[in-house]
């Protein structure tokens, strides 16, 4: 039907997450079975079928959800359904449309029993292997909400990857007629999975030994796996995973710190969840508290350089930081205070002193109605907020509050009025948007 588009659902939706969870399992299970199934000729009957038509029916409803489900980009959540799909076309959509796609039903049918070549396409049911490619994403996300150990979720993710490796290559065995004269299927796997670990450890008892060519060049490579495997793991893992980035590794151990402290402190699921979600805010929006103290080392002519090139962003985002001279973007720039607000929290009460004024650097922020409830105004990136209380000496007139979380930087009340004094231009910017705020906010209330 033209002009029909599907309701777009939030990424931060429950359900979405138990979703991602569903999909994940049966695709685990895809690469566990699909492989077994063609080393094995497990005929499509009875409960496998079931499970295929399941499988393809459920990657075919997350093609839709995909589809229609938001995403993060920086701070807002992108709710244009024409953003979603043609982000998701040009992603992941070719690749879950091939794991949705029903092959199993050539298997076995009229067609393939007529045409030998035919049936060789059995081969293309380990398309749903291609589904794998997403388990990286997927487990970020539940690590994300679940606020696992980061080293508990690298082990985990490790001797996940050398299961699903040993297990194919123990599939691959079967194919290639390693385990000759066992007709029972359980024996069958036994056997090859006992040769692909031992082969793989370097152990190799020799009681089961490769007879042909292919079957040798197959078991060298098994061999030439496992050492690679074993020798990283036992040689380099330790330290790469160490040195390979020294703030991630700091900040892999805050957050292993975090997670210890809220589970000794029995802290609630729903409130761990958003302290982790900070903690993965903060390294995402680089926030982290190190920039102060990286600049607080610094000579003053490289500390200037350096805090205009963190934050050129910010300066490009404000209009009238276009229009200014290098001096007063240096001094702006050299008195700003880095600061995060979560999603729903206050950055300014109305009726406290004012005692500082804020430039939105990523995020929403609104400014509330009298009842503290009612937004009436939105102020993206690049906005200034706060600066009447400032420029008029009064107290806040209005409270302020983070929509998502936002970026936010600080000029205190010293700092800006040193600024105003010695930049005239700038004095008279922050007085008419304070001017015109004050009008707008005396007009509303007429």
């Amino acid at each position: 039907m033209p002009g029909f588009r599907l309701p777009v659902i939030s990424y931060q939706n429950r359900f979405r997450a138990i979703w991602d969870i569903y999909v994940l399992t049966l695709t685990l299970l895809s690469a566990v079975l699909v492989p077994l199934q063609l080393a094995i000729h497990i005929p499509f009957r009875h409960s496998l079928l079931s499970y295929e038509i399941l499988v393809s029916l459920s990657f075919g409803i997350d093609i839709l959800f995909q589809l229609s489900t938001s995403y993060k980009e920086g701070n807002h959540e992108i709710l244009d359904g024409r953003l979603i799909v043609k982000r998701y076309l040009r992603t992941w959509f070719v690749i879950d449309l091939f794991a949705a796609m029903p092959f199993f039903l050539l298997d076995d049918s009229l067609v393939s029993e007529a045409i030998p070549l035919i049936r060789t396409i059995r081969i293309v049911q380990i398309q749903r292997l291609f589904k794998l490619a997403r388990l990286n994403t997927l487990l970020k996300e539940i690590y994300n909400i679940q606020s696992l150990s980061p080293g508990l979720l690298r082990l985990g993710y490790f001797v996940l990857l050398m299961t699903l490796a040993a297990h194919w290559l123990a599939c691959g065995w079967i194919l290639l007629g390693g385990i000759p004269g066992e007709e029972n299927p359980v024996t069958l796997y036994i056997k090859a999975g006992y040769f692909t670990v031992t082969t793989l450890a370097s152990v190799g008892y020799g009681d089961i030994v490769p007879v042909s060519n292919l079957q040798r060049i197959y078991a060298i490579c098994v061999m030439m796996v496992g050492v690679g495997s074993y020798g990283f793991v036992i040689g380099n893992l330790a330290s790469y995973l160490a040195n390979r980035d020294v703030v991630r590794a700091k900040h892999d151990k805050k957050l292993e710190e975090v997670t210890a402290f809220l589970r000794y402190r029995a802290i609630p699921s729903n409130l761990r969840q958003q302290v982790m979600a900070y903690y993965a805010h903060l390294w995402d929006s680089r926030m982290g508290p190190e920039e102060s103290a990286v600049l607080a080392d610094l000579p003053d002519s490289l500390r200037v350089e350096l805090a205009l090139s963190m934050r050129r962003d910010l300066i490009a985002k404000v209009p009238f930081f276009g229009d200014a001279d290098e001096d007063l973007i240096r001094d702006v720039v050299m008195a700003l205070r880095p600061v995060v607000y979560v999603p729903g929290s206050l950055v300014i009460r109305q009726g406290d002193v004012g005692d500082c004024m804020f430039i939105v650097s990523s995020g929403t922020v609104e400014i509330l109605a009298t009842d503290n409830a009612k937004p009436i105004l939105e102020l993206q990136e690049g906005s200034f907020v706060g600066e009447m209380a400032l420029v008029f000496q009064t107290n806040r007139n209005a409270s302020v509050r983070a929509k998502g979380y936002c970026d936010l930087y600080i000029l205190t009340k010293r700092t800006f009025d040193f600024i105003l004094q010695k930049h005239p231009a700038f004095a008279d910017h922050i007085r008419e948007i304070a001017n015109e705020r004050r009008n707008e906010s005396q007009s509303r209330q007429a």
